[in-house]
């Protein structure tokens, strides 16, 4: 009999320690869709931000250039990899507690569109 428990603990132990393990999908339903330069002080092109469920981001260029990249969410913050052919660009924004913001270094911030 305790032969018994002693497997059931240790069976309950590893199931609940294999959970703590896996990854948790963070929803980024809310980042979906096209994003637009709201307030840019360093004028410079005013481009868009599209996210795809897949975790594809597009940057679409005001002068009709495109790139496309990844994006992750990650502790608050909004990390977009774009590859070109010199190099990889990665870019980081803060993202307003309410999700209606993506903040850039220079305080240049996107909206929703």
């Amino acid at each position: 009999m305790k032969q018994g428990l002693r497997w059931l603990l240790a069976a309950i132990f590893f199931v609940s320690l294999s959970g703590c393990f896996e990854e948790e999908k963070v929803d980024v339903s809310w980042v979906l869709g096209t994003w637009e330069l709201a307030y840019n002080p360093e004028k410079d092109d005013q481009d868009k931000l599209v996210f795809d469920s897949d975790e594809t981001v597009t940057v679409l260029a005001e002068k009709g250039g495109k790139l496309q990249g990844s994006y992750q969410y990650v502790d608050g913050k909004l990390k977009i990899s774009l590859a070109t052919q010199r190099k990889t660009i990665e870019v980081e924004f803060e993202v307003s507690l309410d999700h209606s913001k993506l903040i850039y270094e220079s305080g240049a911030y996107y909206t929703k569109k």
